[in-house]
């Protein structure tokens, strides 16, 4: 039988009776009709008196001491509390994103031992995925460091270092793929604090990639650029919210378990530079939203402080020591955490399923870049067929970041009419930038003086399509340079180039005779123009012909010698090629780098005479843990005629005859070997932020001859160093003592080129 709700208050207010009784009828009618035809509910004390309670995990920031968390997150799960939210900040949102991501403890902490940070906090690309002329560039001017010019002036960066191998470490270990609608939905409820540069609010992080919102969150100002995302500009969450408990409050958690590493303001007699001053007002503004956060704290909440020992915010490579760390701090607590534990589900882990990654149907890319599509695209429709899988695709974007065209390449997976494809996002910001690096190269000699060059290196955005660019490099000191270079690709792949160049240069150049006495010296002002072109195979090699033109004069500035000025005449033709497979082009720990040039000149081009040069060289590495030993020889000759002035073979410097200056021996002919052993010292914070440290050790025999029917092995010159060595961003840096055979000395400190 059907059931008619009870009459409305309009009805029954016809009638005329009392609204006192209308009311307790229509209340009495409620009750009764609610508890005849309403599903039966529960007493309400009964229902608070069981209901489990909520309980959240909130990790703070804290640079490499948030890798603490892992142990912390450890010794809570062996408690029996797996929490049924986390909220994380800066290092936090990384360690409890992975977490709540469905990460396991072993798992967890596998990913933090094996995080590459010295990649992550030196994102160059790896110089396997350069082309030759790129290699060649890095090897003439090593300076990492530059800065973008624009019409308008300089662009500074917006971070120090690029986010691109710290995003994809983070896709690594990551194990949800893609875009997720809400952050709930992960195997434990999640979210990142970022803060809005903006207005300097905190913005909680609850959808989109996990990723990309751990990204944001620890997007450290003035280090890693800031995340435009929903509209907002994101920094680093410590800034508003280091220990973001009201995040938690606010998912529903009754209890609240925290994490937090210290921050410790400096004594005022340590405080003693602008750095020591910005780094002291940083941490005042962290310390402020953490008070006004821990005084939210109740007597039901746990909070425990990480005591990391000697350990600092900047051992990142240090991950086992810091879960040591945190399992300590956390056990401090054991008691009251026993309490909440108490009650609650015994902790399992239960692996996700097992998933085949789809095979990928289609690559789309989303470039901002003035190079084509098809440039990019040569580079990843190998992909195609294959499954999505993160290590081949992010391989690929490597190939592609090493354009050197973008900021960051990333990628998505997106589905489109059933079929899998990957969206790869090159960004690249400011595409009419140029870049413009400075060098600097200082060798002290004991008893000839001090060399001392300042040079400036200058490329062009990319001019075409294809990445054609300009190149303008100025050497000034003891040697004045300038050269300008068109360097124009023909293709897509980048394989098939052309060449313009024009070189002008003034140096000196001292004569020996076949004993090595010094006749004179004189001074070389030349210049020369180049056309040439040729092809570079893949990643590793080069042929190029050009023909060169030019005049010149040189003037003798000390000794005797006839003539004492001449007009020098360039017209020549030269056929070069190359072999570069070194990982690093000055502390290379593997690969080889081979490389031949002939040159022959021609009166009917314009040259003083006819004549032929062939010179050849090799280097090769061995590597055993620390240790590397490099051996490397070389040679060259005149084969007819007399070879000019501005073409003689030049030795001295470090590594070539270490106690002589450099250049200082030159002749038409030469031979020389090294071999050089060098120990890698630097581990821990200096290493992790891309400044590796060497000592090391090195034999030479060298030696120039005047004239190429001079030449005989008997008459090599021996030498050695000790050095220490850095590869910093700023350049190969050498500290080095060197000495040959006669007594000759020479002390060395630059930062530059050193051989």
């Amino acid at each position: 039988m059907s059931q008619k709700p009870p009459a409305s208050l309009s009805m029954v207010a016809e009638t005329g009776i009392s609204k006192t009784r209308v009311f307790k009828a229509m209340a009495l009618i409620s009750i009764i009709w609610a508890s005849a035809f309403s599903p039966a509910r529960a007493d309400p004390l009964i229902e608070a008196q069981t209901k489990k309670p909520k309980v959240a995990l909130v990790l703070s920031g804290g640079g490499a001491l948030g890798l603490a968390h892992v142990g912390a997150i450890e010794e809570l799960e062996r408690l029996g509390i797996r929490p049924d939210m986390v909220v994380g900040t800066s290092m936090g949102s990384i360690v409890g994103g992975l977490y709540a991501s469905g990460l396991d403890n072993a798992a967890l902490e596998r990913a933090v031992k094996e995080v590459n940070w010295d990649r992550v906090f030196n994102p160059a690309p790896d110089r396997d995925d350069l082309t030759y002329r790129q290699k060649v560039q890095e090897g003439d001017f090593p300076v990492k460091a530059s800065l973008a010019i624009t019409r308008t002036g300089i662009k500074l960066p917006a971070g120090l270092i690029s986010d691109q191998a710290l995003l994809q470490e983070l896709r690594r270990f990551v194990p949800v793929k893609g875009e997720v609608a809400s952050f709930d939905h992960l195997a434990i409820p999640f979210r990142a604090v970022a803060t809005d540069i903006e207005t300097g609010k905190a913005i909680v992080i609850d959808h989109g990639e996990v990723p990309m919102a751990m990204r944001a969150s620890m997007a450290v100002p003035g280090v890693f650029a800031p995340v435009n995302m929903d509209g907002h500009l994101l920094v680093d969450g410590g800034m508003a919210a280091n220990i973001p408990i009201s995040v938690a409050r606010d998912m529903g958690a009754d209890i609240v378990i925290v994490v937090a590493t210290q921050s410790s303001l400096l004594p005022s007699s340590k405080i003693s530079s602008a750095v020591d001053l910005l780094g002291q007002t940083v941490t005042l503004l962290i310390l402020a939203n953490e008070r006004d956060q821990l005084s939210r704290l109740t007597d039901r909440d746990v909070l425990v402080t990480i005591e990391a020992g000697g350990l600092n915010a900047a051992d990142f490579t240090k991950g086992a020591e810091f879960v040591l760390a945190g399992r300590r701090s956390l056990l401090v607590q054991a008691e009251p955490l026993k309490r909440i534990a108490a009650g609650r589900d015994k902790v399992t882990y239960v692996p996700p399923a097992p998933t085949t990654p789809p095979p990928i149907s289609y690559v789309r890319v989303d470039n901002s870049s003035r190079l084509a599509d098809t440039v990019l695209a040569r580079r990843l429709t190998h992909l195609i067929g294959h499954p999505a899988e993160d290590k081949p695709i992010q391989t690929a974007l490597n190939d592609v970041y090493a354009l050197g065209a973008f900021e960051r390449v990333d990628y998505a997976l997106e589905t489109k009419d059933g079929k899998t494809g990957v969206l790869v996002r090159a960004q690249d910001t400011a595409p009419d930038a140029g870049h413009i690096r400075v060098g600097l190269t200082l060798a002290k000699n004991d008893n000839r003086g001090s060399d001392f060059d300042v040079s400036f290196d200058y490329r062009t955005p990319a001019l075409d399509r294809y990445g054609s660019e300009v190149q303008l490099q100025a050497t000034f000191g003891d040697r004045n340079i300038w050269s300008a270079e068109y360097f124009k690709v023909l293709d897509p792949s980048q394989s098939w180039f052309t060449t313009s160049r024009v070189d002008l240069e003034n140096r000196p150049v001292d004569i020996y005779d076949a004993k090595g006495f010094k006749l004179a010296g004189y001074d070389l002002s030349y210049g020369v123009v180049a056309l040439g072109g040729g092809y570079q195979f893949g990643r590793v090699g080069e042929v190029r012909l050009q023909v060169e033109r030019g005049q010149g004069k040189a003037s003798l500035s000390d000794g005797i010698a006839t003539p004492r000025k001449y007009d020098l005449d360039i017209g020549r033709l030269v056929a070069s090629g190359g072999l570069d497979t070194l990982d690093n082009p000055y502390f290379p720990e593997r690969g080889v780098r081979l490389g031949m040039r002939w040159a022959e000149g021609f009166t009917g081009l314009g040259d003083n005479s006819n004549y032929q040069t062939l010179a050849a060289s090799g280097l090769s590495t061995f590597t055993a843990g620390r240790n590397t030993v490099i051996t490397a020889i070389a040679g060259g000759s005149s084969l007819n005629g007399h070879a000019p002035i501005d073409s003689l073979y030049r030795l001295g410097g470090l590594f070539s005859l270490s106690g002589y200056r450099r250049d200082e021996l030159a002749g038409e002919a030469f031979a020389s070997g090294r071999l050089v052993y060098r120990y890698r010292l630097s581990e821990g914070a200096l290493a992790t932020l891309g400044s590796r440290t060497f000592v090391g050790a090195s034999l030479e025999a060298s030696q120039t001859w005047a004239r190429h029917q001079d030449f005989d092995l008997q008459d090599l010159r021996y030498g050695a160093s000790l050095y220490l060595g850095a590869d910093t961003a700023l350049g190969p840096a050498f500290v080095a003592y060197g000495a040959s055979d006669d007594g000759r000395q020479a002390v060395y400190l630059f930062i530059g080129r050193p051989f």
